[in-house]
């Protein structure tokens, strides 16, 4: 009896094992596709940008455009991943730094701003990525900046 009991608790702990393996797997293909979906949102944003400024000399981009691009780019590319199951939309926030006086300013993790560059936040509800009733994850979100050296 004593056997049977340790077997039934080894079976469990590796089960579970493997159900966090699979689910952090899951998880994992998610924030990477969901990363370079707003790697992708960051640098066709950033190619929006006013001529006639550009002509002059100044980098200022065209904001309504750019929003355009990240909606369509949005629109089109469907889920974050094709095994997680998205609750709703993808938003996406995206914030302008350019000759307008945004440089200098602290954009978060990429520091202080010194080149003009385009951050894209994107975050989806999702369903639960993980099956064991002790980790829960319903949303994803990645961040990237795409930056115009001069």
């Amino acid at each position: 009896m004593k056997t049977l009991i340790v077997f039934l608790g080894l079976l469990l702990c590796c089960t579970a094992f493997l159900f966090y393996q699979n689910d952090m797997g899951r998880y994992m293909r998610a924030q990477t596709a969901l990363k370079a979906l707003a790697e992708e949102c960051a640098a066709g944003a950033a190619l929006y940008f006013d001529e006639e400024a550009f002509a002059e000399g100044r980098m200022i981009f065209n904001e309504d455009e750019a929003r355009a691009c990240v909606a369509y780019m949005l629109a089109s590319s469907g889920v974050p991943a094709p095994d997680v199951r998205a609750a709703g939309p993808v938003s996406a926030a995206v914030s302008f730094y350019d000759d307008r006086g945004a440089y200098g300013m602290n954009a978060g993790a990429y520091g202080v701003i010194r080149h003009p560059s385009v951050v894209v936040k994107l975050r989806v509800a999702t369903e639960d990525i993980f099956r064991l009733p002790f980790l829960t994850v319903t949303a994803l979100e990645r961040e990237a900046m795409y930056e115009l050296p001069n």
